[in-house]
């Protein structure tokens, strides 16, 4: 009986006991302190490109244009000097009776204009230069010289604004607001036509009419239009 106690009391002392480390180790577990998680290090920021050095642009060349003379013309100046072609015809002794201009911008930004083709052979000959024209845009100059009976002479002048039937329409309604400065550059003109390749009553007969219409009480004997056209006026 004796040992059988003695079993019971051991067993209950290793039971305490076992309880005990039990608690104990769970009291460890429980104060030892939680770990964080050990963070990733950062990735080292990549090394900033170099900035590429600027490239200075060139300014584009600007655009030269040599304006001579009209092939054939015995004026040297230049295609952009109107007032040149006006003065050689405006004279006394010129070595023109006609000259031809063009759009030196045919989209119309300036209303500048170049001497594109001069002649001595008078009407006729601006008349057919002018058939040849559908598709341009041309201010001209004609020279007529008058006579009376007295043998005084005296010239006048037909401004002649030409639009060829080629022409398009949106180029034709820019030309509107310009006709002004355009016409402005022919100092003087006595008689101003519109015109289109047919060159309708563009004749000796009608200019000498309208010439005679606007002349005054002065009127002339005859009317000298180059290239042997020659009107006499009727008494």
């Amino acid at each position: 009986m004796a040992d059988e106690e003695y079993d019971q009391d051991a067993e209950q002392e290793q039971e305490q006991g076992g309880d005990e480390q039990y608690d104990q180790a769970e009291e460890q577990v429980q104060d030892e302190p939680e770990q964080e998680p050990e963070q990733e290090p950062e990735p080292e920021p990549e090394p900033e490109p170099e900035p590429e050095p600027e490239q200075k642009q060139q300014a584009a060349p600007q655009e030269t244009h040599n304006y001579a003379a009209p092939s054939g013309s015995d004026l040297t100046a230049s295609k952009e000097d109107i007032k040149a072609y006006c003065d050689n015809l405006y004279s006394d002794s010129p070595s023109i009776n006609w000259f031809t201009t063009l759009l030196k911008d045919e989209k119309l930004k300036i209303p500048d204009l170049l001497v594109d083709r001069t002649g001595k052979g008078g009407l006729p000959e601006l008349v057919e230069y002018m058939k040849t024209q559908k598709s341009n845009i041309v201010f001209f100059l004609l020279r007529v010289n008058t006579y009376d009976d007295e043998q005084s002479s005296r010239a006048k002048f037909v401004y002649g604004r030409f639009v060829g039937t080629g022409v398009k329409f949106m180029q034709k309604a820019k030309l509107t607001p310009n006709l002004g400065k355009i016409a402005d550059q022919f100092q003087v003109k006595h008689i101003s036509k519109d015109m289109d390749e047919e060159m309708k009553n563009f004749d000796a007969i009608n200019l000498s009419k309208d010439f005679l219409r606007i002349g005054g009480a002065h009127k002339p004997s005859r009317y000298d239009y180059g290239g042997g056209d020659v009107y006499s006026v009727q008494k």
